[in-house]
C-alpha cells in the first residue's frame, strides 16, 4: 500500500564501493543480457570460425553468421535463467549446437562437400568457450549496479535476496528514500537501474523518475517487477486484474506451446524407448515388495481445472492421498530408491504423450488438495492455466509442498512460468531437473525469495 504523508527519510546508503561498469558493457535492466560493445558481440562467432577459414572462407562467413544469429537469439532467454546453475552455463550452448548442425547441413550446398568435421567441431567448441568465458566476465565486471528508492532496511533484504537467488547479472549497491539525495547517489554509485518500492510509488516520485531518464542512461521498475523479471517470483499480493488478464491471453504464448508441445512428443517417445524395459524390470521388485499392483494411479487437477488420472509407478502403501514428507512411513524399501531417483515418475511420460501433461508445468495437484488449497489460496486456480508438467520451474526451485504455506510459494513460482514460458526456459527448467536428481535430496530445495512471495517484505523504516 501507497503511504500517506511525506515519509520517514533515511540518510543515503552506499552498499558497495566498487566502480559500476562502463554504461556500454552494463547489462539491460530489461532484460537482464548483457549489452556488450558491437565489437564485442563479434567474438565468439569470430573465433568459431577461425579453424573453419583454414577449409573455405565461404564456409568460415557461412559459421560466422550462424555463430552470430546462435548468439542473438541466446540473448533472447530471460534473465531469471541465470539463477539456474547448470541452465546459466549449458544454455548458452544449445543456439551454438544448432548452428554446427544448420553449418553441416548447408555447407555440402556451399561447397559440394560436407565440412570437416573436426574443424567443425573445433569452431563450435572455440566459439562456446569464447561466450562461456565472455558469460563469466560479465557476472563479475558488468553487473547492472541497482539503487533501491526506499530504506536501507529494504535495499539490504533486496542485495541479500539478489545474492542468494543467485542473479549474478546484478546487485544492489546503494538506497535512499530522498528525491533530494537521488541525482547526487546516483552520479556517486554509477547505477543503471532505480528500483522504486511501495512507500515511493507516489506520483511525484514517480514524475521525478521519469524526468531522470529523460536526461539520463537510467531505468526504473517497480519492486514487484524486479522480483518478477530478475528474482524469477511473483509477489502474490501484486498480482491484479489486469496482472491476471495479460496471464490468460490465449494468444501471448501461441508459438511457444506449439512448440513446447512438440518438445513434448519427440522426447516423451524417445525416452520411452529405455523405459519400457527398465519397467519390465522393477515391476517384480515393486510386486516383491509386497504390492499387488505395479501401477498407482490417481486423480489428478489438469488444465482448465479438468481432472486426469496420472500413471505412476507405486512406491507407497494405501492411497497416498495426503501430503508426502521426507520420512513418510508409507513408503515402501523399493519405493524409496524409485523416489529418490524419480524413476518411479516415468510413466507419466505417458500422460504426456496422450496430452495430460507437459514436460514442463506446475506439478498436478490430487483434486481434494487442489479444493482446499483454492479455499485458503483464491489465486491457487490459475496455475492450470496450463498443462501440468513432470517437473516445472516451480519445482526445481522449490521441491515438494507439504503444507498450505509452502504450496503458496511454489504457486509465486508457478504464476511467473506460467507468465514467461519459453522453449528456452523449458530448456532450462530440464536441465536443472537433471541435476537435482543426479545431486540433491528430494524435499531440500528451498524457495527463492520467499517473503517477497508472501508479501512479508521488510519495514520502510530502515
Amino acid at each position: 500500500m501507497v503511504a500517506e504523508g511525506p515519509p520517514k527519510h533515511d540518510r543515503p546508503v552506499l552498499l558497495a564501493t566498487k566502480p559500476a561498469a562502463p554504461e556500454t558493457e552494463r547489462p539491460s535492466p530489461s532484460s537482464g543480457a548483457s549489452g556488450p560493445s558491437p565489437t564485442r558481440e563479434l567474438l565468439a562467432p569470430a573465433f568459431g570460425a577461425v579453424p573453419l577459414a583454414t577449409a573455405d572462407p565461404r564456409i568460415a562467413a557461412l559459421a560466422f553468421a550462424a555463430f552470430l544469429i546462435a548468439g542473438l537469439i541466446d540473448r533472447r532467454k530471460h534473465p531469471s535463467i541465470a539463477t539456474l546453475p547448470l541452465g546459466r552455463i549449458a544454455l548458452p550452448a544449445l543456439p551454438l549446437l544448432a548452428a554446427a548442425v544448420a553449418i553441416a547441413a548447408i555447407s555440402p550446398l556451399v561447397l559440394g562437400g560436407a565440412v570437416p568435421l573436426a574443424l567443425l567441431l573445433t569452431g563450435t567448441g572455440l566459439a562456446m568457450l569464447t561466450t562461456l568465458l565472455l558469460g563469466l566476465h560479465d557476472d563479475v565486471h558488468a553487473a547492472t549496479a541497482v539503487l533501491v528508492l526506499g530504506s536501507g532496511t529494504e535495499a539490504r533484504e533486496l542485495d541479500r535476496t539478489v545474492r542468494e537467488v543467485g542473479a549474478r547479472r546484478f546487485r544492489v549497491v546503494a538506497a535512499t528514500d530522498s528525491l533530494l539525495e537521488l541525482d547526487a547517489l546516483l552520479a556517486s554509485s554509477g547505477a543503471g537501474l532505480i528500483v522504486y518500492t511501495d512507500h515511493l510509488a507516489r506520483p511525484a516520485v514517480l514524475g521525478h523518475l521519469a524526468a531522470t531518464m529523460r536526461t539520463q542512461p537510467i531505468r526504473a521498475m517497480h519492486h514487484n517487477r524486479f522480483c518478477e523479471t530478475v528474482l524469477g517470483v511473483v509477489p502474490l499480493d501484486s498480482v491484479g486484474v489486469a496482472w491476471l488478464a495479460e496471464l490468460a491471453d490465449p494468444s501471448r504464448h501461441a508459438l511457444e506451446s506449439r512448440a513446447s508441445r512438440l518438445l513434448d512428443v519427440v522426447v516423451s517417445s524417445l525416452l520411452l524407448i529405455p523405459t519400457l524395459p527398465l519397467l519390465l524390470l522393477l515391476a517384480p521388485l515393486i510386486a516383491a515388495d509386497g504390492e499387488r499392483s505395479v501401477f498407482f494411479r490417481q486423480d489428478r487437477v489438469g488444465r482448465n481445472g479438468r481432472p486426469f488420472r496420472i500413471l505412476k509407478l507405486r512406491t507407497m502403501t494405501g492411497t497416498g492421498s495426503d501430503w508426502s514428507s521426507p520420512d513418510d512411513p508409507r513408503v515402501t524399501r523399493i519405493g524409496a530408491i524409485l523416489r529418490k531417483t524419480h524413476i518411479d515418475e516415468l510413466p507419466q511420460l505417458l500422460n504426456v504423450l496422450k496430452g495430460d501433461m507437459a514436460l514442463v508445468g506446475p506439478r498436478p495437484e490430487q483434486v481434494r488438495i487442489s479444493e482446499e488449497l483454492a479455499t485458503e489460496i483464491p489465486l491457487f486456480p490459475y496455475r492450470h492455466l496450463v498443462r501440468p508438467g513432470i517437473t516445472g520451474w516451480a519445482r526445481v526451485r522449490c521441491g515438494y509442498a507439504r503444507t498450505a504455506e509452502e504450496s503458496a510459494l511454489k504457486l509465486g513460482n508457478d504464476l511467473f512460468y506460467i507468465k514467461h514460458r519459453s522453449l528456452f526456459l523449458d530448456l532450462a527448467i530440464l536441465l536443472e531437473t537433471l541435476r537435482l536428481t543426479l545431486f540433491e535430496k528430494q524435499f531440500e530445495v528451498r524457495a527463492p525469495a520467499a517473503h517477497y512471495v508472501l508479501g512479508r517484505r521488510p519495514h520502510s523504516a530502515g
